[in-house]
């Protein structure tokens, strides 16, 4: 085995030509590998090629987002963060990297820190929070886990500001620079200077103050190199190198994906034309970069048998017991109870025996697990409200009634296809009964040859560029597929289908064509915002009837935004990739029958929300408001049912959501994302089964127009391809306090089934640190948990700011525990424009141990410096 020095002996031997070819990817997620000198493939995700390489975060998912080996799919991100629990990141790190090992990957790439600005952020979801502090503490053990075992290396991104999805391959954020330093860089600075430093930093496709990510020589050389000492890799995001030679240069190593779109044969055209000194040395320092993550990875010196096995290396999918209590248990400790005025919660056996209940809501029914983007994966299984709720008080043997009613409606696109109803004719059987869908792929653009290819489905989200056809990576030339399946509807009625497509598309229904989506002229937000609107068509259809369906898409010879066919195509943007949709008619009075249906419940429980449709990467939320008629369908229970008293409201969502009603509603719930054990992991705290002690890692806003955004259009979503950062560093939190507005709930708060009181504060000071101390003491009826938060501010400031935090151990009623924190000098000094260094003023701090950012009960003591 090649020892850590043949990464220097490796560079010495390789030619420029071969140089270059590590410089960027072999393929979606692979880069290349050199068999004349041992080299292998690193892998962040398989289809074939060679360092391998998975999407980290909902879990480490393998080549197909929808398909392919199942993975554990956990909490997302913000979920995570609202467990305010060091452990419980360390622990799914470690899940992580046994996760991805059952990939074939050796790089995941997660956690993302960028701080959630503004709640309608399509990607608030997989980032941890608005704070750097909490955000760069729970990446530094999430990666701790992660790497911990040598096995895998962990990626932060995405470096830096890339806190909106709107226009982001190009948009321009104006960050002053205390802001940049003190909120954006900060998470990244944190995780970089920890004694377990992440092997991997991705830019962000933005740009920030004038440069794109990838070609940012001040962010990525002076400050993340230079300042931060920062020896790893950086890759571009996908799509995202915007040079030939100055993302080189400011140290950007790797490009992805492949093959290569601005380095390869240009890179190399570019040293034979035009050789510099400069340009040679960072070829070679960010060749040795990549030997060195190929090293860490045991990828170097490999027999031809050694690279093929590692290369050739199958994805599994594990489901392990222990994988299970460990996701169920972190996505409970996430849950956070907002309210419970009339003590409804938690629903003890005694009070739920001989009852009736009824589950309303359009994620009472389904699993929500996580967002959409590269958050989309399959996972082993999925636990639903509803059923997960009959099946525990089964388990108790409690004698209870359990009804549903939808209540509302909200699918921003047509459903993805049931595999209950939905099935391959006898003649396409693949032999696998969970495959619905049969792709037959030709190397033209028109349907015509033999079939070169064939794949099957059991999802009908066709992102292709996961999977492209083989033979499109040797040639790049227009090509088509057939997909085909057949319906059997539970009812009778008009049923509607629907299709969004990157490229051409159309359906027939038993021969009849019935949506033409050729040559679509609007781009809607699905496949990362490349994709059509939907198209979409009704037709009469009758109950136990097989109908036959056949979608025909082929690749557009010349891309949807591009005016002629030499022009650049986004990787987002070349595949035929179609999603393809089917619901049958709707009830026409919804909210009337969960009205009626609450009226003959003793006790309701409403669980509403968003989906992985209206948060994702690729697009940002338009409106702060629950969509559908949910809000409509809330305000009617609480205004018309007999006992709202007995209604528990539960939302699911991974960032706020306006809350008209919330001041009528006695019990109000927040579920986040719970991966696969959400629906588990949500009964246990309705029932008691784990107290509540979740607490959130955003303020909650009581409306969007509170917020600095919404008649300020540079700030929000941009102008001109500018967006200003006006707030400066008073992000979150910090802007309710400077402004003095009272938010919805504050960041930190959580409620639990019982009571703490905090006591006996000691503050010590030591040479370069203040250590902290209080009692916490359970003074309820219940066991519990307790989050310790540490804020500081200047004496003559209401300028909060959190710089430490902890979490008890489960105390019973009575029981007290000692938390201990510690706060160093450098976490109170703010960055000094003038000196571009960071700055301490002298004089006196106030700090304070309180239950969320403005508690009224804090325990504060000044300090002086």
């Amino acid at each position: 085995m090649a020892t850590l020095s043949n990464s220097k002996r490796l560079l010495v031997e390789l030619t420029l030509q071969e140089k270059i070819s590590l410089l960027s990817g072999a393929d979606g997620w692979q880069t290349q590998e050199i068999p004349r000198l041992g080299i292998g493939s690193l892998k962040v995700r398989s289809i074939p090629s060679t360092e391998r390489l998975s999407h980290g975060p909902a879990g480490a998912r393998g080549a197909l987002s929808t398909d392919g080996p199942a993975a554990a799919f956990l909490p997302a991100p913000v979920a995570l963060a609202a467990t305010w629990s060091n452990n419980d990141l360390y622990a799914i790190g470690k899940l992580l990297c046994r996760e991805a090992k059952t990939k074939a990957a050796q790089v995941l790439l997660a956690p993302t820190i960028c701080c959630a600005r503004n709640p309608l952020g399509g990607r608030n979801f997989e980032s941890y929070s608005e704070d750097p502090h909490l955000s760069g503490t729970l990446a530094i053990e999430y990666i701790r886990g992660v790497q911990e075992s040598g096995e895998v290396a962990a990626t932060v991104k995405h470096f830096v500001a890339n806190e909106q999805e709107y226009q982001r391959f190009t948009i321009n954020a104006e960050i002053g620079e205390r802001a940049l330093h003190e909120i954006y860089l900060r998470p990244f600075e944190m995780a970089v200077k920890s004694e377990n430093p992440p092997k991997c930093v991705m830019t962000a496709y933005n740009c920030v103050n004038g440069s794109h990510m990838d070609m940012c020589n001040k962010l990525i050389r002076e400050t993340l190199r230079g300042d931060w000492g920062f020896q790893g890799l950086v890759m571009s995001d996908w799509g995202g190198t915007n040079s030939t030679v100055q993302s080189v240069l400011a140290g950007c190593d790797l490009e992805m994906p492949g093959p290569a779109e601005k380095r390869g044969k240009f890179l190399l055209k570019e040293m034979v034309e035009n050789p510099t000194e400069e340009l040679s040395a960072a070829i070679d320092a960010s060749c040795l970069r990549v030997l060195d993550l190929l090293q860490h990875s045991k990828l170097l010196g490999l027999s031809p048998e050694e690279a093929q096995k590692t290369r050739s290396r199958p994805e599994t999918s594990s489901d392990v017991k222990e994988h299970q209590s460990l996701l169920r248990r972190v996505a409970a400790n996430s849950i956070v109870l907002l309210r419970n005025s009339s003590n409804l919660l938690p629903l003890t056996p005694s009070r739920l025996q001989g009852k009736r209940i009824a589950f309303i809501g359009p994620n009472a029914l389904h699993g929500t697990p996580g967002g959409g983007g590269s958050a989309t994966m399959n996972p082993q299984y999925q636990t639903q409200p509803l059923a997960a709720f009959k099946s525990i008080i089964s388990e108790l043997g409690i004698d209870v009634e359990v009804n549903h009613s939808p209540g509302s409606f909200i699918h921003k696109w047509l459903p993805l296809l049931d595999s209950d109803q939905w099935s391959l004719a006898s003649e396409d059987s693949s032999g696998e009964t969970k495959n619905i869908l049969k792709l037959d792929f030709f190397a033209t653009g028109d349907f015509s040859g033999e079939v070169v290819e064939t794949q099957y489905r059991n999802s009908s989200l066709l992102d292709l560029f996961d999977s492209a056809p083989s033979f499109y990576y040797e040639d790049h030339n227009l090509h088509s597929l057939r997909v085909r399946s057949q319906v059997t509807p539970r009812t009778t009625g008009k049923h509607s289908f629907g299709i969004c497509s990157v490229g051409n598309a159309r359906l027939f229904v038993d021969g009849k064509l019935l949506i033409d989506n050729y040559d679509w002229k609007q781009v809607g937000e699905t496949f990362y915002s490349f994709g059509s609107v939907e198209a979409s068509a009704s037709m009469e259809m009758v109950a136990g009837k097989k109908y036959q369906v056949l979608v025909e898409a082929s690749t557009r010879e010349i891309p949807f935004g591009s005016t002629t066919s030499d022009d650049p195509i986004h990787v987002f943007g070349v595949q035929p990739s179609v999603r393809l949709g089917f619901i049958e008619q709707l009830p026409e009075n919804p909210i009337t029958d969960a009205v009626e249906l609450a009226n003959r419940s003793d006790i309701t429980i409403l669980i509403i929300g968003l989906n992985d449709e209206w948060e994702s990467e690729g697009y940002d939320r338009q409106s702060m408001k629950l969509p559908g008629t949910q809000d409509e369908l809330v305000t009617q229970l609480l205004g018309s049912a007999e006992h709202p008293e007995n209604i528990v409201i539960i939302n699911q969502s991974g960032s706020p959501v306006e809350m008209d009603w919330a001041d009528d509603a006695n019990t109000i719930v927040q579920a986040w994302y719970g991966g696969q054990e959400a629906g588990n992991a949500l009964c246990d705290i309705l029932l008691g089964r784990i107290s509540p002690e979740g607490r959130l890692p955003i303020t909650w806003p009581r409306s969007y127009s509170d917020l600095p955004f919404e008649k300020n259009p540079e700030t929000w979503p941009g102008v001109d391809g500018n967006v200003v950062y006006k707030e400066g560093i008073f992000v979150g939190y910090r802007w309710y306090l400077k402004n003095q507005v009272a938010p919805r709930w504050w960041f930190g708060y959580g409620l639990g089934y019982t009571t703490f009181e905090f006591s006996d504060l000691k503050i010590v000071r030591l040479d370069d640190r203040w250590d902290i101390s209080t009692l916490v003491t359970n003074t309820g009826d219940h066991d519990g948990r307790e989050v310790v938060q540490c804020y500081s501010w200047p004496l003559e400031s209401d300028a909060q700011e959190l710089r430490a935090f902890g979490k008890t151990s489960t105390l019973t009623p009575g029981q007290s525990e000692t938390i201990s924190l510690s706060i160093n000098l450098r976490d109170l000094a703010h960055w000094d424009i003038g000196s571009q260094k960071w700055a301490l003023e002298k004089g006196f701090y106030n700090l304070g141990i309180a239950k969320c950012a403005s508690d009224k009960n804090i325990l504060q003591s000044k300090v002086e410096v």
